[in-house]
């Protein structure tokens, strides 16, 4: 009777006491559950903006927009995790050229990097085809802002603005240059890698496209830089406040 009873409480003791193993398996699953939730609340937030340019009405096309944007960015989370070394180097490599003036060097550097980015095309191809197959036109342009942050629109207004006198058919040629730069971003999910693509498209248009129009981007910049200290200073001056002359930024 004795034993059974030691027995009884050596079992109840046993039970009573914390498991090490199940306390560690516990605990992975919680850190894991924590970072999953993590991850889902990255998405969600990246894809927000997004999802907020289609005004999507229809309950259905929206899940399935959320559910094909939300695998995107999964997808390039991972892939620039694998890659972002090699391009940040050769982004590097292309600064570094650009300061020496080295056009043979820097343009090397961006054949790399195109390269690097040659291998997500397939996955490019296919999701804006899915895009397409879910979205109207219109749509697919207001989401590629969306991912963009508008940089098209800003852009070409402020070059509006430098070269008021581009012609019709060089404002075409500066839009197609500025949206060439919002495709290729949709591979990006860090804004400045965007950056840095649509400054590789602003070199083209104003050292390549400019030059051949002969157009002097150099120059125009200093000009549109000089007018707008002049009227910073017409704005603060209260002798030109009260004689009577209006401000050009009033035109």
């Amino acid at each position: 009777m004795k034993h059974i009873l030691l027995i009884t409480l050596l079992a109840g003791l046993m039970l009573a006491a914390p498991n090490p193993v199940r306390a560690q398996t516990n605990t992975a699953d919680a850190a894991a559950t924590a970072a999953a939730d993590k991850e889902k609340a990255t998405v969600e937030k990246h894809i927000k903006l997004e999802l907020a340019s289609l005004k999507l009405t229809d309950p259905d096309q929206a899940a399935k927009v959320h559910d094909l944007l939300a695998a995107r960015y999964t997808a390039l989370k991972a892939w620039h995790e694998t890659n972002d070394a090699q391009l940040k180097t050769l982004w590097g490599n292309f600064d570094q050229a650009r300061k020496a003036k080295n056009a043979a060097a820097a343009n090397a550097a961006l054949d790399q990097i195109s390269g690097v980015y040659a291998a997500i095309q397939p996955q490019h191809e296919k999701f804006v085809a899915d895009l397409a197959a879910l979205l109207t036109p219109e749509q697919v342009e207001a989401l590629k802002d969306a991912h963009s942050i508008n940089k098209v629109k800003v852009t070409y207004d402020v070059y509006l603005q430098i070269f008021p006198k581009l012609t019709d058919e060089q404002k075409a040629v500066v839009l197609k240059n500025l949206k060439a730069a919002r495709e290729e971003s949709l591979d990006c999910v860090a804004i400045p890698d965007m950056s840095a693509l649509f400054k590789k498209y602003k070199i083209k248009i104003e050292e390549e496209y400019f030059v051949a129009q002969g157009i002097d981007a150099p120059q125009a910049r200093k000009d549109f830089a000089a007018k707008q200290k002049a009227d910073q200073a017409a704005k603060t001056d209260p002798a030109q406040k009260n004689s009577g002359v209006v401000p050009l930024t009033n035109y």
